[in-house]
Parts: C-alpha cells; structure tokens; sequence
C-alpha cells in the first residue's frame, strides 16, 4: 500500500533492492526529499557533490590506467583493431567507472585504475579475474594492502617453488622468522583483523601452527595464489618477471 507521507516513501526506497545498483534509486530519493520545505538547497548540494565526486573518481581512475599504458608503450593501434578485446576493455572499464565512483578514498580508486592497465596489458586477458581484482580493491583498506603485502613480501617466492599449493612447514619457519609485527604503519592489535578480512576475501588462509616453532594462542596465515595476483595487479603494468622477483 502506497503511502503519502514522503519519509515513508524515503524508507520504502532506501529498504528496497533497487538501491544495489541503479542511480536512479538515489534520484528518486531526492526528488522525494525536494519536496519538504526548505529543502531545495540541500537537495541541490547534494546532486552536485554527486556528480562532481563521480567526474572526480573517473579522472582519477583513468589517470593511473592511462599513464600505466603510456609507460609500457602499449600498442593502442594494434589493440584498436581488435575488436573484441576493444568491446570487453570498453565494458570492463565502465564497470571499473562504476565500482569507482562512489568511493571516498582515493587510494582505491587509483587501484582500480592500475587494475585495469595490469589487465589490458596482459597478453591473455582475463576480464573476469580482472572484475573480481576491482571488486575487492573497493574494500581494502590502505591497512589491508600492506597486510597483504607482507604476506606477499614473505611468502610469494614459497607460494612459486610449491608450485601455488601451501606447505604449512614452510610457511610456519617464514611466519617465524619474519612475524607479522613487522608490518610497517599497522598497529600490532590490528594484525589479525586485517588477516581474518584478507582469508574472507580468498587472499590468504589461516594454516596450522607447528607448536615447535610459534608461541600458543598465535595465528598463522599463508598467501593464497589469489593474494599474490591481487598484488600483481594492484602494482599496474609491471612485467611479469619483475613483479615476481619484488620482495
């Protein structure tokens, strides 16, 4: 039953499923606000800032992406003749746009646009691991990055010799030796939250502790091979060989 009352209709349309994905979603919700008293202002505050954060997160995408592209000299004319790598770019790139433009950190944004060149630059192209990378770079946090690196910096080398499976011994002597408070800007507190969000998003596992080597009541993760692609990714354009040899 339809109501009258416009915060009612407010609520109908923030508790809706609409509001997942379509913009419009948003637009009706001012138009229902627009018309209490003394609302214009606000509603036309909000409309700008809108649209001038999305042009923003747009140009910040594309920037990274673009200079990425530029660096590596990557053949624009060639590609342009493929027409159906074209289409998929063009697609994946509107949905890069669109993961991008309501984010307020920055940092995430300019991840989704190396995102994009990494994977436009790769000779077979996987557009749908490339989706997934963005989706994921929105939720990441500065802090969960630089948890994620250290378990890149630490076990990406182990994760390449056992030939992308875990070996819970060797992880439990790389743990060892190199101990999660060593991740530099994270507050040691932090560490196993960041890890815990790491293992729910496919990046990293918590593994066995080998009680002859870590202290009780202490946690151990690996590097799962979507981590390390994740840091690839997020390093932009970076060949192959040279990511794998950064520690």
């Amino acid at each position: 039953m339809s109501s009258d009352n416009v915060f009612d209709q407010v609520k109908a349309l923030i508790a809706s499923d609409e509001r997942q994905g379509l913009p419009q979603s948003v637009d009706a919700i001012l138009q229902r606000i627009a018309k209490l008293p003394l609302a214009g202002p606000i509603v036309w505050a909000t409309r700008y800032e809108s649209e001038k954060q999305r042009a923003e997160n747009s140009e910040l995408m594309i920037t990274p992406m673009w200079e990425e592209l530029k660096r590596i000299s990557f053949d624009f004319e060639q590609f342009r003749e493929d027409h159906a790598s074209r289409d998929e770019v063009g697609r994946l790139v509107v949905d890069g746009m669109r993961k991008a433009e309501d984010l307020r950190d920055r940092k995430r944004v300019e991840r989704i646009g190396k995102i994009l060149a990494h994977s436009i630059s790769l000779e077979v192209r996987d557009f749908d691991k490339a989706e997934e990378m963005m989706r994921i770079a929105r939720d990441l946090s500065d802090q969960d990055v630089l948890g994620l690196r250290y378990l890149y910096d630490t076990q990406f080398i182990a994760l390449q010799q056992s030939h992308q499976r875990i070996n819970v011994d060797d992880i439990n002597k790389i743990w060892r030796q190199n101990p999660p408070n060593k991740i530099e800007g994270v507050l040691q507190a932090e560490h196993i939250s960041i890890l815990l969000k790491l293992q729910g998003f496919g990046l990293a596992t918590s593994v066995e502790r080998r009680e002859t080597q870590i202290p009780p009541n202490e946690q151990v993760f690996a590097l799962l091979p979507k981590g390390a692609d994740f840091v690839l990714y997020i390093q932009g354009t970076m060949d192959t060989d040279a990511a794998a040899s950064t520690k």
